[in-house]
């Protein structure tokens, strides 16, 4: 009688416990506000770098990414809801899924460029003939690098080796690339390593401008506006603290990319950070379009692509209205 009443007792413990596991689960999943990746190395990224505390405040479950590839994929895999990307990852993407939505830009920059090792003789592009340069494949720094070489007629002539951002500097201080093609502030690390070996190749930031996005999709959209809403208002106040410098801000920046103050300073005048939709999205599309099609890295009716379906204005319009020009 002992033995059931005891078996009855852990029967029932273990009922008990699968519930309360259950409803903990449950609880926990309705305090999540949504599901955010992002960037925090990258300087496009600081305003959700720095807003780590509202996240959690709000319950904005926040993840970390190295790339955009990696946050676009993680949202077309369902395993985030939002997630910060540039330009490039989003063209790749809305070729395989076009429901993606952008629902404001949250900085542009001049932070892409090439960094490479003088004592290998490259001064200029041209001389990477034979060389080996190391870049994310399938980000923007990939166009960057494609039309660096294209334009000095020696795309065939160039290895090149897929590495995250994290890895290029290792990389180019053993010597396995001779170049780097990354945003910042990887350049800038790069440089401080070996000033007076490694430099950067004239003309290499001037070939793309990055716009940076926050992107989500159609479906969860409608499900959850208000919670994308408090998203936007969070990364609207990050762009005010950067913008004014905040010192707070500029030390969680510094310790969240791994950049001293001064350094950060000298960084930050390449980028405007301001949450906003314009018409430079479309613009930059049509661009990347032709040299995607040209390249073969998309099918050819890519160029007749209607860039304005994938921007959705609605909720930043409902918060910062003169934001809104398009």
């Amino acid at each position: 009688m002992k033995k059931k009443l005891m078996s009855l007792v852990v029967i029932a413990f273990a009922i008990i416990s699968i519930i309360a596991f259950i409803v903990s689960t449950r609880l926990q999943n309705d305090n999540v506000l949504l599901r955010y990746a992002y960037i925090p190395s990258a300087l496009v990224d600081a305003p959700s770098a720095i807003s780590q505390e509202a996240f959690s405040k709000y319950g904005i479950n926040a993840k970390p990414f190295s790339t955009g590839i990696e946050t676009v994929q993680a949202l077309i895999g369902n395993a985030t809801d939002v997630a910060t990307l540039a330009e490039w990852p989003f063209l790749l993407a809305s070729q395989k899924k076009n429901d993606l939505r952008i629902l404001a830009i949250i900085s542009n920059a001049k932070s892409m460029g090439m960094v490479a090792n003088k004592e290998k003789g490259i001064n200029t592009v041209s001389d990477l003939v034979g060389k080996i340069v190391g870049f994310p494949q399938g980000t923007s720094a990939q166009f960057v690098y494609e039309t660096l070489v294209s334009k000095a007629g020696i795309k065939n002539k160039v290895k090149t080796i897929n590495l995250t951002p994290p890895n290029l500097i290792p990389s180019m201080m053993r010597g396995d690339i001779d170049a780097m093609v990354v945003w910042q502030p990887f350049l800038e690390k790069a440089l401080q390593k070996k000033p007076d070996s490694f430099h950067l190749i004239p003309g290499s930031q001037d070939v793309l401008r990055v716009i940076y996005f926050v992107v989500s999709t159609e479906s969860y959209i409608q499900k959850n506006p208000k919670g994308i809403k408090k998203l936007l208002k969070i990364l609207i106040e990050a762009d005010k603290k950067l913008k004014n410098r905040n010192a707070e801000a500029l030390s969680i920046l510094s310790s969240k990319t791994n950049i001293d103050i001064k350094t950060l300073n000298k960084l930050l005048p390449l980028f405007d950070y301001n949450v906003k939709i314009d018409s430079t999205i479309v613009n930059t599309f049509k661009r990347l379009s032709v040299w995607a099609a040209k390249s073969g890295l998309a099918k050819k009716e890519i160029l007749t692509t209607d860039w304005s379906q994938f921007i959705y204005p609605k909720l930043l319009k409902e918060l910062e209205p003169e934001n809104v020009k398009y």
